[in-house]
């Protein structure tokens, strides 16, 4: 099925401008990456009149280094979010003239180790509190058994409670 549009829009809505600029500057992306995404998203900002472009690499080593390509074209800083065991997010976020960019890719830790070591500093162990004389002073954390709730019913069967 083969669909040609011969007629200019009609519409003369005053966010047409901003979204084909952020649809240029994706156009223009693509054109300098070797790596592309799986997909290009256009969208508008909530509550904005600010269009943005998102470039989802996908997921993997390959992926990542697609984020770290484009991040190198936009002279954008490139983070990593370790958000479960063995799923790290490399992203880079930035704005190109005027417009919000995002470009990400879903990769393994041992991918993004190699892609985006971790710095010394996101390994730093948690600060130790400072000791107090005071009881008060010292936090405990609350912990509760959890027992489901099958044991405590069969618990109680047969017993005089």
């Amino acid at each position: 099925m083969n669909t040609e549009i011969t007629e200019q829009p009609t519409s003369t809505d005053p966010l047409r401008p901003a979204y084909l600029a952020a649809a240029a500057l994706a156009a223009r992306l693509v054109d300098q990456v070797q790596i592309l995404p799986d997909a290009i998203e256009a969208h508008r900002g909530l509550g904005t009149d600010t269009y943005g472009v998102r470039l989802h690499y996908g997921t993997g080593l390959t992926a990542g280094r697609g984020v770290l390509e484009t991040a190198g074209i936009v002279e954008a800083e490139v983070t990593r979010e370790d958000v479960v065991v063995d799923a790290v997010w490399i992203e880079c976020r930035t704005t190109v003239d005027g417009i919000p960019l995002i470009a990400r890719a879903l990769t393994t830790t041992a991918d993004a180790d190699q892609l985006l070591p971790k710095s010394d500093m996101a390994e730093a162990a948690q600060p130790v509190p400072a000791a107090s004389a005071s009881p008060a002073a010292v936090e405990v954390p609350a912990v509760f058994a959890i027992r489901p709730l099958a044991a405590m019913k069969t618990s109680t069967v047969g017993t005089d409670e």
